[in-house]
């Protein structure tokens, strides 16, 4: 593993979270049988077109108009898979479970958030007077050249289209879809050197794909890997740890490495060779040559580690390195053999059949699951919001447990609490989410501690309002400090929520109807010296309870009860304002910028708030805000429910009666 300059600013301005944030999106291309295994032609006067479907003759298209990220992908796929099938079982059709012909497949688009590209052009490579599409191009022409590459390793993995379905009795072959594909264009190889050289060669595409208008306005906007086999055992269509190992490798490759423009074209063309051999061996062929990607392996398990992948990956490694070994494990390999002395016909029909009987039940209730069964055939816009809590969300409207609506608010106050998947709703707004990950052990957060090595964090409970056992480290905590400071939350809360610090002054906002009530500044719990009282003398005189938090900050300012504060000096208490301490509250509605209460009600409105509170960073509140700048407001949390006395007595003497304003919304 060896990053190049790309991967070494990534680390070094701490852009890692980004490995997280890439998004994927899915389509699958089946073709639909009856129970007898015959081919339905009348597709479409039995079922109608919607986002969600498109009708190709005897095949479906099963489409995601939307990418999200790994975890959310993996969940997407299944249930739009389950309700296709719940959807033709109704008619007596069934999916058939393996390519059957070169129509059919599966194509993973992956797309690389934007965000990481702006910083990366903004923070080192804009200084080369490179175009920032240029750029942004550069870096989807190296990941697609390692896709390319490592084409046999994924067939090896992936391949299970034994024969197409107009020929079932031909000779099995690992991917009878690759070798189809490969053999009439293996003289022929795409050349990703650059977007000319790409255009230029784009009817020679085999596997990898690139997706865009490829101009200076525009340029590619995602990765393509096509062609790809279905896996028949998988309720997704494709293996859960082969989507592990794409996401791992489309990390990889943006961070290290490539190969050099004057030997890609020749390692190409080794590739296209080698992978055509894999498709058209036998699945119980052993074959030596794909001993060397074992390096690889390596190379990305070390990727995997250095840059906290996960307990996923742990996993999905074994299970790659054990097929690597021996190929008899292959999904291929596997197929055949559960097929034995059965025809492939038989062999699949029976496995159709099974299909549904072997469904795994949802955490969601039945209510939930027909609620969005019937949004899916209606083509309408959904998602699941929470699993736990059985809330889904359909054409904006958040419903729980199928039945109550967000009308009254009460199902959108169970999403607030949790404070992950309020930031990714409001993920879409052109303002900076603090990166963040979620610990509910403490071997998970020794694994973590690599990755926020170094860093300003803060620690604080994942649900709810954040209070007094959270603690924020201005200065780096040592690995001791941050594993001392885990253990105690952990013993307070079942999932402590560990984030990066952004620079800036915490606010909260009250929300009435939709609109900003009440804005006020939380200044951290202090005292300010008078030049004769100690520090313990000053804490005691405004009656503040001095907790093992307190004496840390007080210790990482190297200060002492003892000491006698110079008059006028502020000694903070605490680095963080959160719920219980002891904070003061400064008006800032009205010396706030106008812009700043318009995204604060534009916020509210994208969690379909209408009373509430917000917490946010922002950095000057004097400086308007606009989306060209989303580093001036940092997204914290939101809260359905909380104090507002803060919002009523505020330092200087101010007051705002929020009681009666409360009161007025009544008449």
């Amino acid at each position: 593993m060896k990053l190049d300059e790309i991967g070494k600013t990534i680390k070094d301005e701490g852009l890692i979270d980004a490995l997280n944030n890439f998004k994927y999106s899915i389509k699958q291309m089946y073709l639909v049988v009856d129970e007898n295994g015959n081919a339905v032609n009348d597709l479409a006067s039995m079922i109608d077109e919607n986002q969600y479907l498109h009708i190709k003759g005897n095949h479906i298209e099963l489409v995601q108009p939307h990418g999200f990220r790994l975890e959310r992908l993996k969940q997407e796929t299944r249930l739009q898979l389950q309700f296709l099938k719940h959807q033709l079982a109704r008619h007596g059709f069934r999916l058939w479970p393996l390519a059957a012909d070169e129509n059919s497949s599966v194509a993973i688009s992956i797309q690389l958030p934007e965000q990481l590209f702006l910083e990366l052009y903004q923070r080192k490579f804009k200084q080369y007077k490179i175009n920032y599409y240029d750029f942004r191009n550069q870096i989807y022409l190296k990941i697609a050249q390692g896709f390319e590459l490592c084409q046999p390793f994924l067939t090896y993995f992936m391949g299970s289209s034994l024969a197409f379905f107009n020929n079932l009795d031909e000779r099995a072959r690992r991917s009878a879809l690759t070798f189809d594909l490969l053999k009439g264009i293996q003289d022929f190889q795409p050349d990703f050197r650059s977007v000319k050289s790409y255009l230029g060669t784009k009817n020679a595409v085999g596997k990898v794909a690139l997706e865009g208008q490829f101009d200076h306005q525009h340029g590619i906007t995602a990765l393509m890997l096509r062609k790809l086999d279905f896996n028949p055992d998988s309720q997704l269509g494709i293996g859960l740890n082969i989507l592990n190992l794409i996401d791992m490798m489309a990390g990889y490759f943006l961070m290290n490495d490539g190969v050099a423009n004057d030997q890609l074209m020749d390692q190409i063309k080794a590739s296209r060779e080698l992978d055509l051999k894999v498709a058209a061996a036998s699945p119980f062929r052993k074959l030596n040559e794909l001993v060397k990607f074992k390096a690889l392996i390596d190379n990305l398990n070390h990727f995997a580690t250095a840059f906290n992948y996960g307990e996923n990956w742990n996993g999905t490694m074994e299970n790659i390195k054990a097929k690597l070994e021996d190929g008899m494990q292959t999904l291929a390999a596997r197929l055949l053999r559960e097929q034995g002395s059965q025809s492939l016909l038989k062999f699949l029909l029976a496995k159709i059949k099974n299909e549904l009987a072997k469904e795994q039940s949802l955490k969601l209730s039945v209510n939930s699951t027909h609620v969005l069964q019937a949004a899916f055939e209606q083509g309408m816009d959904y998602q699941v919001i929470d699993n736990d809590q059985d809330i889904v969300e359909i054409n904006g409207h958040y419903v729980w447990n199928g039945l109550q609506s967000d009308l009254d608010q009460a199902v959108t106050a169970k999403i607030w609490d949790n404070k992950e998947l309020t930031k990714q709703l409001v993920g879409d707004l052109a303002i900076q989410i603090q990166p963040s990950w979620k610990i509910t052990t403490v071997d998970q957060a020794v694994r973590l501690y690599p990755m926020v090595k170094g860093k300003a964090i803060i620690l604080k409970n994942a649900v709810g309002h954040s209070d007094t056992h959270g603690i924020l480290y201005r200065m780096a905590p040592s690995k001791k400090e941050f594993m001392e400071s885990v253990g105690v939350m952990l013993k307070q809360t079942a999932q402590v929520l560990v984030e990066q610090v952004s620079t800036g002054s915490t606010y909260q906002a009250l929300i009435l109807n939709g609109k900003v009530a009440s804005l006020i500044e939380r200044i951290p719990e202090n005292v300010v010296g008078d030049g004769r009282k100690t520090l313990k003398q000053l804490i005691e005189s405004k009656q503040l309870e001095l907790g093992r938090n307190e004496k840390k900050t007080l210790m990482m300012q190297g200060l002492t009860l003892d000491q006698v504060v110079p008059r006028g000096i502020q000694v903070l208490l605490r680095y963080d304002s959160f719920t219980g301490s002891q904070f003061q509250s400064v008006d800032a509605l009205n010396d706030a910028d106008q812009t700043y209460i318009q995204l604060l009600e534009k916020i509210a409105a994208q969690l379909q708030m209408r009373d509430g509170l917000i917490d946010m960073i922002f950095s000057n509140i004097y400086q308007p805000y606009s989306e060209d700048h989303p580093e001036l407001a940092v997204f914290l949390s939101a809260h359905a429910n909380g104090d507002f006395q803060p919002h009523e007595k505020m330092a200087l003497n101010q007051q705002r009666d929020i009681a009666s304003l409360i009161v007025e919304q009544f008449k």
